[in-house]
Formats: structure tokens, sequence, C-alpha cells
């Protein structure tokens, strides 16, 4: 008796949750998948050491976080910030990227042109993202998988992570 209260139960929760199924699994979307994304990337960089002449007279002290995601139509979005530190005076501050971006595929040299060219940071078939925000490059990237890091010294890192 139990044994035939126990399947009328299971054959109950299985009955309505097929149609469920079958509802919502046509209609779920990943995130961009209707415009056919290519890879994510993730830029980290920091440039928090004042004594080094790249952080202190060029980029400035601080860092930048970003989040690309990029299309098949050589297009994509970007989020993600930039944060200015004040050594020993008043707190700095971030600002806001997001929007559209463009891309197109470029080599190391015309990546390096750009400057963005990192010892590290090196694409094993030389084949780069060159990421452009506001008619601005923003940034290239290897676009073969994987982790990817710069850390020349105390205070100075940049991480790079290319994502399917």
């Amino acid at each position: 008796m139990r044994f035939l209260k126990l399947l009328r139960v299971l054959l109950l929760a299985a009955a309505l949750a097929i149609p469920t199924l079958a509802v919502s699994s046509g209609s779920v979307f990943a995130y961009g998948r209707a415009d056919q994304p290519l890879a994510q990337l993730e830029i980290s960089g920091n440039c928090d050491n004042p004594s080094v002449y790249f952080c202190s007279n060029v980029v400035g002290v601080g860092g930048i976080w970003l989040w690309v995601e990029i299309d098949a139509n050589g297009t994509g979005d970007v989020a993600g910030s930039e944060c200015g530190h004040n050594v020993g005076g008043p707190r700095g501050g971030a600002s806001s990227i997001r929007g559209d971006v463009s891309w197109e595929y470029v080599d190391g040299a015309t990546a390096a042109s750009y400057g963005f060219s990192f010892p590290t940071i090196v694409d094993k078939t030389d084949t780069y993202y060159l990421i452009w925000f506001q008619g601005q490059p923003l940034f290239a990237t290897p676009v073969t998988v994987g982790h990817y890091a710069f850390h020349p010294t105390h205070g100075v890192s940049l991480q790079i992570q290319v994502a399917p």
C-alpha cells in the first residue's frame, strides 16, 4: 500500500515536471548567445608603486578591471572600472567603463604598436584581439584560451583570462 502511494506521488511529480522542462528549455538563452560570442576576456591591471615611472608618470597610480564579451561579427560588450589612487593624499576615485566595443584580429607587432606588449603575455599563434572602445584602442589580449600574467616589479601586475 505504501509503495503504491509513493509510486503515485512520483508519477504526479514527473507529470508536472516534464511539461515545465519542455517549455522552459526551449526559451532559455545564455547571455549573448544570439550574437555568437567567441570569447570572454577578463583583464585586471594594478600599478600601485609610485616609485615606478610607468605608474607615476604614464598610467597613474591605480588599477583597471574589465570584462569584455566579443562576438563573431566584430562587436561586443565591455563592463568594468578604473580606479585612481592618491598616495599620501586624499583618496582617489573610480569611474565606470560600460558600453559597446568593436574588435579586430592583429598580430603581436600591431598590438605592440598600440602599446600593448608585455614580455610574459605572448600568444603562441601571434594572434591578438585588439579591442576598441569609443573610437580608441582599449586593450589587446591573446586569442588562445588561458591565463596570462605579467608582474615586472612589486606593486605592478597585469592578469588576463581568455575564456570560451
